[in-house]
């Protein structure tokens, strides 16, 4: 083994010791508040199941749509219908391929934008409102009888062809259905036609406006609300043990970038409280007791800044720059609405609209060492075929190599591996060990239950509140003398750390450090 690799090795084991713990003594789970917020969004989904029926059914005639089908999102959105599949995966080449050790999307092929427009048009059919008609075949049943050679019904019955046995014709009406939407290139295209995943639709929601816009808004939030029910409330529900105890597994080595992922439940990739309140379940198995929740400020930016050796990263991290406002000042959003994007540059993102792309290229310029670091990144992927962080932890790309673009191969995943994997597999690892070390050594009965990418959750005893803050606080500062003492690297860039309690891990106010 070489050397390099030792210090990720021992971090990793030591992370395993207090992983188990964690998993141990698990998160206590108020299981009312859970059946309150299952009853509450419950309701809110079958309502906008509702409205968003009622705009397919505005913007399609009687063409029945199905929520839930891509193939139909895809008609209802874009106004077109593949006429052939295999086809159309084989023209775009879509689909998955063995890359390296993982299968990967494969790359699409690469169109001019009228060569582009030209191949849909081809390719796909526009699909036109429709009026439904009772079948005059089956008479609406669908099904029908064998006439013999005498004329007479025979007992066979058989599908009926003319409405292939849905008992209903439907009849185009001339007027297009659907909303309209345009594909903007090959990367807009999916097996069922065109992509309305989530990420396509909130870029393209911006562009859209009356039903359109509604549509589009609404089913984000009705497949993010069947996400929020089906995994996080059902997960919570199957796991809970007799006592209202979940101990969901952490694994190290999931995730490409050496980041925690956790099972049953999944409990890494919470949302946010403003969507959806799962938090609120956990609560303090003390009575009186506080959950503590330690966050980095704007730790992947900070690491970039700190790997990329970029002066204005630096300088915006010392002057508490807000970088959320400067992408929403570019963009012309909302700061919320910015945060989506402002840190997409940091992995090699390029594509949006046209204020987004403004955005991208505006965040190149101005951070000038990422933009260097990003170049250098790819160009040790394409000749060494690895590329090493200062912890010594390395990323393989066998089959990088250079595009007739310019860019490497696995672009996206060479500018964000190193950010990620250094961030939250080395420096959070390390306070979270240091935090253990320190409140096993206490003798303390408050515990730590939780931690999420760039957080540590504590459940904490009412008696031991400011003394597991102190604790917490000093574990987190702590990175600039720990990563000296494991990897031999100083850690210049300014730590920011946030530190909240509350009486559930939703409702947390921030602490005075």
């Amino acid at each position: 083994m070489e050397k390099g690799l030792i210090p990720t090795l021992k971090l990793s084991l030591e992370m395993t010791d207090v992983l188990a713990r964690t998993e141990q003594v698990g998160l206590k789970i108020n299981m009312d508040t859970l059946d309150e917020i299952e009853q509450m969004y419950t309701e809110e989904l079958e309502t906008l199941e509702v409205r968003l029926n009622e705009l397919a059914r505005e913007a399609m005639g009687d063409t029945p749509i199905s929520l839930t089908s891509p193939d139909d999102r895809s008609m209802l959105l874009y106004s077109r219908k593949v006429k052939d599949k295999k086809d159309w995966s084989r023209t775009f080449n879509l689909g998955m391929e063995q890359r390296g050790a993982t299968m990967k999307p494969k790359q699409r092929t690469r169109f001019s934008q009228r060569e582009f427009n030209q191949t849909v048009r081809r390719m796909t059919d526009i699909v036109y409102k429709t009026r439904a008609e009772t079948c005059p075949a089956c008479k609406g049943h669908g099904r029908t009888r064998v006439v013999k050679k005498d004329g007479t019904l025979g007992k066979a019955v058989r599908v009926c062809r003319k409405c292939d046995g849905k008992g209903v014709l439907y009849i185009p009406t001339g007027e297009v259905a659907g909303f309209k939407m345009s594909p903007r290139d090959s990367y807009d295209v999916a097996s069922a036609g065109f992509r309305t995943d989530k990420d396509t639709l909130d870029v393209r929601s911006s562009e859209l406006s009356g039903a359109a816009h509604e549509f589009v808004n609404g089913y984000v939030r009705f497949n993010a609300l069947r996400t929020y029910l089906n995994t996080f409330v059902e997960g919570i529900k199957n796991n809970v043990d007799g006592r209202g105890f979940i101990h969901p597994e952490f694994m190290q080595c999931v995730t490409a970038t050496g980041r925690l992922s956790s099972r049953n439940p999944n409990f890494q990739n919470m949302p946010r409280g403003n969507t959806f309140a799962i938090r609120k379940v956990v609560e303090s198995r003390f009575e009186g007791g506080f959950i503590i929740e330690g966050d980095y400020s704007q730790l992947e930016f900070r690491v970039a800044g700190f790997l990329a050796k970029d002066a204005q990263a630096y300088i915006d991290v010392k002057d508490g720059t807000d970088v959320h406002n400067y992408t929403a000042s570019v963009i012309g959003c909302t700061r919320q609405e910015a945060k989506a994007h402002t840190f997409k540059p940091l992995y090699g993102g390029t594509t949006g609209t046209e204020a987004q792309q403004r955005y991208y290229r505006a965040f190149k310029q101005k951070y000038e060492g990422v933009t260097q670091w990003h170049d250098d990144l790819q160009r040790m992927a394409v000749e060494r075929r690895v590329i090493a962080l200062p912890s010594g932890r390395e990323y393989a790309f066998p089959d990088a190599r250079w595009t007739k673009y310019g860019t490497a191969t696995h672009r996206t995943s060479i500018c964000n591996y190193p950010v990620q994997g250094f961030a939250t597999a080395d420096l959070l690892p390390i306070a979270l060990v240091a935090l253990e070390r320190v409140v096993r050594d206490s003798g303390v009965r408050s515990v730590i239950c939780n931690t999420v990418h760039d957080s540590i959750v504590m459940d904490v005893h009412p008696d031991e509140k400011n003394i597991c803050i102190d604790m917490m606080k000093h574990a987190m500062l702590s990175l600039p003398f720990e990563t000296v003492r494991r990897y031999g690297v100083t850690y210049d860039m300014p730590v920011g750390i946030e530190i909240k309690a509350g009486k559930n891990w939703l409702d947390l106010h921030e602490v005075e450090l």
